[in-house]
């Protein structure tokens, strides 16, 4: 109840004032976003955040569960050599919570990159697929592409998703984080 009376208070507060959006204090407890990238072998990884959104003082990063990075690109890859990158994720509820980390065949892909072969969800290895964490714990998985030697990788430019999904959801509706994986064959 008291907090119904609060949030109306400040809702009618923030109207009085003609406040917009962009006008309101923000507090950023997650990092800043960072584009990070890596010279692996003569292969390039990049990985970007999974997004830019300002946190605000009423929605406080360590109550949010969320993944990073959103995108990793793998440039000039080939069949035979191995890409690592290390996945972040923040259980954001005030309970330990069982998480489900898998590749995925994506829904949709970015433009000019096509649908992953049947082979690649053999080539992508996860360390942990059913990490456990603690309230408000965040924790890295290695995420490993390893296409065999032999592989005959008939598209140039394709894409795969790594799936997070928090178990200790209830109800009929559960939420899906995905990291999107864009590699750039030779």
């Amino acid at each position: 109840m008291n907090k119904t009376i609060i949030a109306i208070a400040l809702l009618v507060m923030v109207t009085l004032a003609g406040c917009v959006e962009d006008k309101m204090p923000v507090v950023n407890d997650l990092p800043k976003p960072v584009v990070n990238s890596a010279e692996v072998a003569d292969y390039t990884i990049t990985a970007q955040p999974v997004d830019n959104t300002t946190v605000t003082a009423t929605t406080p990063a360590k109550d949010r569960t969320w993944i990073s990075p959103g995108k990793v690109s793998i440039g000039n890859y080939y069949s035979g050599a191995t890409a690592d990158w290390t996945m972040t994720i923040h259980n954001g509820k005030p309970i330990s919570a069982q998480f489900a980390v898998s590749y995925r065949k994506p829904d949709y892909t970015t433009d000019g990159y096509a649908m992953p072969s049947t082979s690649a969800q053999d080539w992508v290895i996860i360390a942990d697929t059913t990490p456990l964490l603690k309230p408000y714990e965040t924790r890295e998985v290695k995420v490993t592409l390893q296409i065999p030697a032999k592989a005959k990788v008939t598209t140039p430019k394709w894409e795969y998703w790594i799936s997070v999904i928090d178990n200790s959801q209830k109800g009929n509706v559960t939420t899906e984080l995905c990291s999107r994986w864009l590699v750039t064959m030779r």
